[in-house]
Order: C-alpha cells, then structure tokens, then sequence
C-alpha cells in the first residue's frame, strides 16, 4: 500500500512538472511570436502555430489563444502527428518525443518564412531557430540568430540577448 502511495504521489509530482513546464513553454512561444519580425504580407491574416509531439504545449496554447493576439493577429494553434503532415505555419513546435524529425523539417519547410521551435536542447545546430533548455531547473532557450534569418525572419536583439546565443 506505501509503495502505490509514493507511485502515486511520485506521478502527480511528475505530471504537474510537465504541465507547468507546458505553461511557460507556451508563454515564451507567445512571446518570440511578439519579437520576430514577420514578412509585411502576413500582417492581416492568423499566425498558425503547429505543435507535433507536443498534446500539452497544444493545450496550453490553444488556452493563450483564446485571449491573446500577436499584435493585432489572432492565433491559430494546430497539432499534427508528424513532420510531413505539416501545412503553412508561422512558428512550428518539434516536440522532444519527435526530435528525429528536425532533418525532414527542416528540409520540407526550406523555403518558407517560418520559425521552428524545438524541445530539446541543441537542436539549433540541426537547424532550428530556437530549442528550449533547462539549466539548474530553470527554463531556457537556445536562439540562432543565422538559422532565423535564413527563413526570412529578423529577431530583436532583446529577444537573443534572453537567450544563450548559439550559430
């Protein structure tokens, strides 16, 4: 009975990690949203976030979209099951389950002007712009000014000056 108690325990533990770690990931997804400089053309339509591997983030942006814009753009949030299933976005989340799909991502979205975020760590040596880290239990990011720019995007300099600046 004590050992189901402390499973027990152990996973509420566990699960409400993971959801609060959903909540601030969606939070700063919001806000590299806020601080990408988007083409001018896209102005006056929805800015599509796709999230693949993620249910939670999805969740949880889905929550932020109810309520919130990027600047006068409504948000749409999108969940696909993998990378070659992914349609016309403006930010793409690669969750960590399905870090094995950054080579395909990054190929199928070359020529579009497209943020991609990861879950994990040092992604953005695999072509991301930014991947989510978590150093002494806090949560961080990665930010590649280059791979950014290279899909058409500009980032503001307080937005890499947040992050830990990789190329």
């Amino acid at each position: 009975m004590r050992k189901i108690l402390l499973l027990t325990v152990a996973m509420m533990v566990f699960t409400f990690g993971k959801a609060q770690m959903s909540q601030f990931q969606a939070l700063y997804i919001y806000n590299f949203a806020k601080n990408i400089g988007w083409p001018s053309a896209d102005a006056d339509r929805e800015l599509v976030i796709t999230v693949i591997g993620d249910n939670a983030l999805a969740g949880e942006l889905t929550k932020l979209s109810a309520t919130r814009k990027v600047g006068t753009r409504k948000v749409v949030v999108k969940e696909v099951a993998a990378a070659s299933n992914v349609e016309k976005s403006d930010i793409i989340f690669l969750g960590e389950s399905k870090n094995g799909q950054l080579p395909t991502l990054v190929s199928s979205q070359a020529k579009n002007t497209v943020l991609i975020v990861t879950g994990k760590k040092g992604q953005c040596a695999g072509g991301a712009g930014i991947s989510f880290l978590s150093e002494g239990g806090k949560l961080g990011f990665e930010i590649s000014n280059n791979n950014i720019k290279k899909r058409g995007l500009t980032v503001s300099q307080k937005l890499v000056i947040l992050g830990k600046e990789v190329n």
